[in-house]
């Protein structure tokens, strides 16, 4: 079945909201604390997923089949930084894992580089989510230096910097 890949809309936020807890929870299940990923609902992913949109704070994109949408990435250049794109988000409704979606949306990130006449694309990942790190690598990623943290309930959340030049 076709996937079609186009810029988000407000009318979109909720179901962004909706796969974003969702894969959220099946993708880091065991990997981060429970309470942690339970804070995270539909209602507050949906008014950060509003804001984002309306201010276009981030580029937002969506991927659809049959009229209903299946994924979405976010990214941004930093004005600090203007040759990289920074990924923050690739989440993909549980359901079409495995589906080669992700790679479609980092197919599509390369051209939107060239577009934007940028030479890399960075994003971080979390230490303990290899199937996420496996993907990243596979499609080009290598580990740089720089990660981010975020202490939790005694738990440590680390993400590492994954960089590709293109």
């Amino acid at each position: 079945m076709e996937i079609n890949l186009r810029k988000a809309v407000d009318t979109d936020a909720q179901e962004i909201a909706k796969i974003h807890v969702s894969s959220w929870k099946s993708a880091f299940d065991g990997l981060m604390p429970a309470d942690y990923i339970n804070g995270f609902t539909v209602s507050s992913r949906l008014d950060e997923w509003q804001k984002a949109i309306r201010n276009n704070t981030e580029t937002v994109v969506v991927a659809e089949r049959s009229n209903k949408v299946v994924g979405f990435m976010s990214y941004f250049v930093p004005t600090e930084n203007p040759d990289t794109i920074e990924l923050s988000k690739l989440y993909l409704c549980p359901s079409v894992y495995g589906q080669r979606l992700g790679s479609s949306f980092l197919t599509h990130l390369e051209q939107e580089s060239q577009t934007l006449r940028t030479t890399m694309i960075k994003l971080y990942v979390l230490d303990n989510n290899e199937a996420a790190i496996q993907f990243y690598s596979k499609n080009g990623f290598e580990f740089a230096d720089g990660f981010m943290s975020e202490e939790f309930e005694g738990s440590v959340i680390i993400d590492l910097l994954m960089v590709k030049r293109v």
